[in-house]
């Protein structure tokens, strides 16, 4: 793993980037990879973000996958309309706030209740 986040911090560090965006196929997801710590060490996030859709009364949430040699794979639901760039970057913060992460699902919100209009 300490090769992983040596590697990905040197491609930060060359695009003065807090993030690397590995997909992006649609308004509704993105793949990308950053830097933090899982369980007291320096990790590489591998996340996958999905907006949920809006009649989906479920919670939002953090789903951390078992460790890999080139980084932690984390799927995280967001009840936004919409995965952008600013979207991103708030994962990455809100990831990164988190101190007592373990493997496994952690929602972080109740149910959502569809708009009313």
């Amino acid at each position: 793993m300490q090769a992983a986040v040596a590697a990905l911090e040197a491609q930060l560090a060359v695009q003065g980037r807090e993030f690397l965006i590995d997909d992006w196929p649609g308004p509704g997801e993105a793949r990308i990879r950053f830097l933090g710590r899982f369980q007291g060490q320096p990790v590489v996030w591998k996340a996958r973000l999905c907006a949920l859709a809006a009649d989906d009364a479920g919670p939002q949430y953090l789903d951390i996958g078992p460790a890999e040699a080139d980084g932690v794979p984390l799927e995280i639901g967001l009840a936004i309309p919409v995965i952008d760039e600013a979207a991103m970057r708030k994962t990455v913060i809100m990831v990164r706030n988190y101190r007592r992460l373990r493997p496994g699902r952690h929602e972080f919100a109740g149910p959502r209740k569809p708009p009313s209009c």
